[in-house]
Order: structure tokens, then C-alpha cells, then sequence
């Protein structure tokens, strides 16, 4: 299931963090059946993921992922900010080992978003910014923005692997110095179909049936409170024959977002508008793809 606005989704049953579990009486002290306390922990922990995600707060998040397979090694970093209601949001992005960065804006209930080009793309418009129609033109939506679209189709992932992989992850919960890490996982087949594992798409038929259907790791991380503080997705995937597969996913609660941490819109002067959806998209396509050049 999707992580969707609270309106949308079914409310999930309360797990009480009190409660415990215990084997059948005996005499003496009652020893805690720690299947069912592991069992309490992982219900939670997820229950907390998708909660901070269908009720978005102000929040300032850091996204970073790694790919290497065959002859793609792929690095990026995202860094997002949203705040108030109707949001503010920013997105900035950018590909080690340099610091460039881009950034998308979106202004409360604003037409446009506002996207300030990198070095690496600046040859995509004669001017700093170029003004795409927005994705919220029909509201805000958390699966929009870039960093939390990542733990939308994560949770899909999730969902699909436990309702029908053969081999189902061992999902367990271990506590912290700093709170609680619920492991679970996916497979990668999943992953890949789910859109967030960057593989380009003429390599994708060289992943083999047999890594697809391999789990990888993902562990949600939570605070002494139980609060979500961010997740890993992280393994490697080898059948042996095949091109290995390695990857780590991360995302990470900063903090919270304030007025201050976005850019004032653009002027005029300073931006490129494209009204029309098809050049639109052809932006998209040229901004999201490896580094322009010429």
C-alpha cells in the first residue's frame, strides 16, 4: 500500500509500546517471550515510517544513493526542505565529488516550480532559472517531493515482497545506544519495477530472475520515543553469474525546516518560462539525465 495524505489511507491499529508480552505463568518471576516483544518492536517501527510520511511536517531530510553495477557508478545526494501549509518546498541536488547543486522551488500555491540549473546543465537555458509547470497544480502531495517519493515506493516495495515473495524477509528489532532499528527488506525486483534504483533501462534485462527475486536489506531506524529518524537500504546482489549489483540508499531526518532555508522566486529577468507540457517534459528528461554538455 502507498503512503498516501492521512485523508486517503485507512487508519493503522495502535501498537502499545506498554504492553508486553509473556510465556504461559509459572511460578517465580515471568520471563518476557521475546518473539512477541521483537514482534511489537517491528510493528511499531513500521507503523512509525509510514505515519511520519502520510503526516509530513515541516522537515528538512537528506537523501543520498549509490549504485555500482557493470559500468554504471552512480552517486547522488538530495537535500529537501518543506514548510508551512500550503507548503514551501525546495530540492537540491547534487553529484559528488563536486558541491555543485541545483534546487527546485515551489512557492505556496504557485503555478510554476522554479528550478536553478547547475554548471553541468546551465546550457539548457540562456538564463539561472527556467519555471516548469507545477506537479501540486491539484495540491500538495508528500509522494511529490522528491526525497519522501523515495519512501513511497519503498513502502510499496515492502508491501508486495511480504504479500507475495516465496522467501519473505526476517523482519527483527534490536534497541540502540540512540532508540530502535526494525529490519525488514525487499526484493530487488521490486525495487527496480518501483522506480528507485537507478539502473538504466537497456541494462535492466541483464538483471537476472534470480537477483530479482533476491531480498535486500532495509533498515528503519527510530529514536528512544519511537520516532522515525531516517532508513537504509543497503546489499549486494550476485547470483554468480551475473554482473553484481551493489547499492546504499539512505534517508535521513535533519531536522526541522524554518523560513529561512529557502531562496527568494526568481525575477523575471532571470528565468526561463516553459508553459507548453512537452517542452516541459523534454526539460525534465534533459535536467534528470547525465550531466549535459556542449
Amino acid at each position: 500500500m502507498a503512503i498516501r495524505r492521512p485523508g486517503r489511507v485507512a487508519v493503522l491499529a495502535v501498537v502499545l509500546l506498554t504492553a508486553s508480552a509473556c510465556a504461559q505463568a509459572t511460578s517465580g518471576t515471568p520471563r518476557p517471550d521475546a518473539a512477541a516483544s521483537d514482534e511489537i518492536l517491528v510493528k511499531a517501527g513500521y507503523k512509525a515510517f509510514r505515519e511520519h510520511f502520510e503526516n509530513l511536517g515541516d522537515e528538512h531530510a537528506k537523501v543520498y544513493n549509490f549504485l555500482n553495477y557493470g559500468d554504471t557508478e552512480l552517486k547522488t545526494e538530495h537535500e529537501s526542505y518543506k514548510y508551512g501549509d500550503p507548503p514551501i518546498t525546495v530540492l537540491e541536488r547534487h553529484r559528488p565529488p563536486t558541491d555543485d547543486r541545483s534546487a527546485v522551488l515551489h512557492p505556496p500555491n504557485d503555478p510554476y516550480d522554479y528550478v536553478r540549473l547547475d554548471q553541468q546543465h546551465a546550457n539548457l537555458a540562456r538564463t539561472p532559472w527556467v519555471a516548469t509547470p507545477t506537479l501540486y497544480r491539484d495540491g500538495f502531495e508528500t509522494c511529490f517531493l522528491l526525497t519522501a517519493w523515495l519512501a513511497c515506493h519503498l513502502d510499496n516495495a515492502i508491501a508486495q515482497t511480504r504479500a507475495t515473495a516465496q522467501d519473505k524477509p526476517r523482519e527483527r528489532a534490536r534497541r540502540t545506544g540512540d532508540g530502535v532499528e526494525v529490519t525488514t527488506g525487499a526484493q530487488l525486483g521490486l525495487m527496480i519495477d518501483e522506480g528507485f534504483i537507478g539502473i538504466p533501462a537497456d541494462e535492466e534485462a541483464d538483471v537476472s530472475a534470480q537477483m530479482r527475486d533476491q531480498l535486500v536489506p532495509v533498515t528503519i531506524k527510530l529514536d528512544a520515543d519511537m520516532k522515525f529518524t531516517g532508513f537504509e537500504i543497503r546489499g549486494k546482489v550476485d547470483d554468480g553469474k551475473s554482473e553484481p549489483l551493489e547499492l546504499q540508499i539512505g534517508y535521513e531526518v535533519v531536522g526541522e525546516a524554518t523560513p529561512h532555508d529557502f531562496p527568494d522566486k526568481p525575477a523575471a529577468s532571470e528565468t526561463t518560462t516553459i508553459s507548453d507540457p512537452a517542452k516541459a517534459e523534454k526539460f525534465w528528461d534533459a535536467f534528470n539525465s547525465s550531466p549535459a554538455t556542449g
